[in-house]
């Protein structure tokens, strides 16, 4: 900061109406000031001041939670687990809350095994897996005074049927509209019974809460080692009658090339000259537990597609010795892929191209590596796959030889493109309306929704990562062999047709002045769908808006190899009796920050 001028303000005797003093001779040494002693009473006015402002800061400005279920998982966390697969190396969450008794920390059952989400091997380490309590954030309790509830925002409110307890949903609906879930989506029903998706509005938060479906940095390496399929592979559309034929794709053969150390594939320029497309496809070879049954006895795997489900890891883990239930039931279309290219130099009518199946259309995206230029189109599986119907088009930086990442997703009946992190504007175009019929009924093609192909030019794909959107569920409570019918699609779209109501449609008419609020984890999130006395919430209950976590959990160091110091434990019940339980600690020393956790909630 700059020093200030020296005062020029009038001295005491040129001030008018006060008599000049005479100045006290100059000494030769300056007066040290005299540092006044602080007294008890100011003391206790500071404090007390303090606690004011924390106190006003508190109650108008912002507060701290501590989220103690997963409802709103995975976009927050309630008290849960972390669990590195055995199988891939993949290290993920799984809900805990079930453990303990709402208040403190008394267990009352401990989870034995839970699912990893890319192989689906019951890992029974989830049992002495530290566990750590729910994500703590930050709640702006200001904005609401100065604004109405916005959309999507995730919100925090006394619960309608109990004011004492303070929930945290996703705002989904707002006064006076008619609310219909329907497809996983969210529709807003207006005039001659017209549905509107509700899709956010913002791509970039449509990113931040996708759930991932696969990544192939982390294969099932002993299932593969008996023969499990890859689920990425060069396919060519020829209909051969081979086991590892799905939708009519069959592995083809010197054209993509797997580097499994580094998970790449690579299009070699001989392919690449050829002057016709080149396919690598995802097929959802996902294993069941079936799967492991026979691997386990040595038998035959007999792998067979799937659709993607409604799969969430985080719900599935099991408190016996038993394999976790999946708890997936219904098909989800909404798809996104990413990845990075490199790119050798391209020829003149090199092309690379995108494709996201769902139901009865092929969305695709077509990359011009010498011009930039990126072309949206769809395709009616009743035309043929090269007859497309154009719908977008938009300049990028897709341009030359180089390393590009990637991001194409088809969510909320929207086409969304990033290259290099950049989301390219493709205007109001890169819309469209999907029927009923194509919104809820797969077909034989959704077993391999994704395709990445090229002509012209020599490209290595590595990174492939394949994401879902949230698939919001009606008041439907699945059975165990609901997960079955995801094997077989004929099965599946007649089940859900003879028990459409029943599945997957709720419709709700919301009062004036009242939400409509969903939890993110839809299978087990107690919301608007099934309170008993309401099913919505009143504008005066809202706290305010969740906005930051700021503490995720601490994470120890050493807990797998013995080094981590205990500092304290659970409790339990024994013998009519609260006891520490010894072989469940809470508490551990030295840990360190889960920083990549903190961050703005979308």
């Amino acid at each position: 900061m700059a020093s200030q001028p020296p005062s020029m303000k009038p001295g005491p005797s040129q001030q008018a109406g006060v008599a000049a003093e005479t100045p006290p001779p100059a000494t030769t040494e300056a007066k040290k000031p005299v540092r006044e002693k602080e007294t008890a009473r100011e003391t206790v006015e500071s404090v007390v001041f303090a606690f004011v402002l924390a106190f006003l800061f508190r109650t108008y400005v912002a507060e701290a939670f501590v989220i103690p279920t997963g409802s709103m998982a995975p976009t927050l966390f309630g008290r849960h687990k972390e669990v590195t697969s055995s199988e891939t190396g993949y290290r993920f969450e799984v809900g805990a809350s079930t453990e303990i008794l709402r208040d403190g920390n008394i267990v009352v059952s401990r989870i034995q095994r839970a699912l990893c989400p890319y192989s689906r091997f019951s890992e029974p380490q989830a049992y002495q897996a530290p566990a750590f309590k729910g994500d703590r954030i930050l709640v702006n309790k200001f904005i609401y005074e100065l604004q109405d509830p916005q959309r999507f925002d995730v919100v925090v409110f006394k619960y309608p049927e109990d004011s004492k307890t303070n929930y945290i949903k996703r705002l989904i609906g707002l006064p006076g509209e008619t609310i219909r879930i329907q497809g996983g989506n969210v529709y807003r029903i207006g005039g001659n019974q017209h549905a509107e998706i509700l899709r956010k509005d913002d791509p970039n938060k449509q990113q931040a809460i996708q759930i991932p479906v696969y990544n192939d940095a982390y294969p099932a390496r002993n299932l593969r080692a008996a023969g499990w399929p890859e689920r990425w592979a060069g396919v060519q559309l020829d209909n051969r009658d081979t086991p590892l034929t799905v939708a009519g794709w069959s592995e083809s053969e010197n054209a993509w090339t797997l580097d499994d150390h580094a998970r790449s594939y690579t299009l070699s320029s001989e392919a690449a000259a050829q002057g016709e497309r080149h396919w690598l496809r995802y097929r959802n070879f996902v294993p069941v537990r079936q799967t492991w049954e026979r691997f386990r006895t040595k038998r035959d795997l007999e792998p067979a597609p799937r659709l993607i489900g409604d799969f969430c890891s985080y719900n599935a883990t099991s408190e016996s010795l038993a394999t976790p239930d999946t708890d997936e039931v219904f098909w989800v279309g909404d798809l996104t892929v990413s990845g990075t290219m490199q790119l050798g130099k391209p020829a003149p009518d090199a092309e690379v191209t995108l494709e996201l199946t769902e139901g009865l259309h092929w969305y695709r995206c077509h990359l011009n590596p010498t011009t930039g230029q990126a072309r949206l189109t769809r395709t009616d599986t009743s035309l043929d796959p090269e007859e497309e119907i154009e719908m977008a088009t938009a300049t990028t930086r897709f341009r030359g030889a180089g390393k590009y990442t990637f991001r194409f997703a088809n969510v909320d009946d929207r086409l969304c493109l990033w290259i290099n992190q950049t989301l390219i504007d493709f205007g109001s175009a890169a819309e469209y309306e999907s029927s009923s019929v194509h919104g809820m009924l797969p077909q034989e093609s959704d077993y391999t929704p994704v395709g990445i192909a090229a002509r012209g030019v020599e490209m290595t794909v590595s990174n492939l990562l394949l994401e879902r959107d949230i698939y919001y569920r009606g008041r439907y409570m699945p059975n165990e062999n609901d997960s079955l019918l995801l094997g077989n699609v004929e099965e599946w779209r007649k089940s859900y047709l003879n028990h459409r109501q029943e599945w997957d449609i709720l419709e709700y008419k919301i009062p004036l002045g009242e939400y409509f609020v969903l939890g993110d984890n839809s299978p087990r999130s107690s919301d608007s769908r099934f309170w008993e006395s309401t099913h919505t919430v009143p504008r005066d209950a809202f706290v305010g808006k969740a906005f930051f976590i700021y503490w995720p959990h601490g994470i120890p160091i050493g807990v797998e190899q013995g080094l981590a110091f205990r500092l304290s434990y659970h409790k339990k019940f024994a013998g009519g009796e609260l006891v520490t339980d010894k072989e469940y600690p809470l508490h551990y020393f030295p840990f360190y920050p889960n920083f990549w956790r903190m961050q703005r909630i979308r």
